[in-house]
């Protein structure tokens, strides 16, 4: 199997679990403070932010409820660490990043700083990743004012 088409099977792997979304969301922490009327929550001290398979450490997470741009999960740490069952084909996406944003609405995580996102060996690493859960594509982009460049590493075919 040539590089691209392995890339190519693996972006089209990555769709989330049904459930996933579907689930409540529980946030564990040492503190917390929610602000109703500008419709934020802010976690702090060891963050593990659950939902569904999807489970999220964190050394600070921001929930905001923004009607107009969609709820999301701002969650920061050195790094931030995520991961998510996505079948059991596929088993285990684990990704980590020193800012994690996972848009609930339009079901898409970005990482920014230090990103890597892994899936069955497969390994981006770079200084931006998002991942759209919706149209199964992963894009990685370096920062101008970093030399950090994109690395992806595909294991040997079996």
């Amino acid at each position: 199997m040539s590089v691209f088409a392995s890339l190519i099977f693996w972006c089209f792997n990555l769709n989330a679990l049904p459930d996933d979304r579907k689930s409540p969301i529980k946030v564990v922490s040492d503190r917390a403070e929610q602000n109703e009327k500008d419709g934020t929550a802010i976690y702090e001290g060891s963050v593990v932010v659950r939902q569904g398979s999807i489970i999220i450490h964190a050394d600070k997470v921001t929930m905001v409820n923004d009607v107009e741009g969609g709820d999301r999960i701002v969650c920061v740490g050195n790094p931030a660490k995520y991961q998510q069952i996505i079948n059991t084909a596929d088993g285990l996406v684990l990704a980590s990043a020193n800012k994690i944003q996972y848009f609930l609405k339009k079901e898409r995580i970005g990482l920014t700083q230090d990103a890597s996102l892994e899936q069955n060996g497969t390994r981006i690493t770079g200084d931006k990743i998002d991942y759209d859960l919706k149209s199964e594509i992963v894009k990685a982009s370096s920062s101008e004012n970093t030399k950090q460049r994109i690395e992806m590493v595909i294991p040997p075919t079996r």
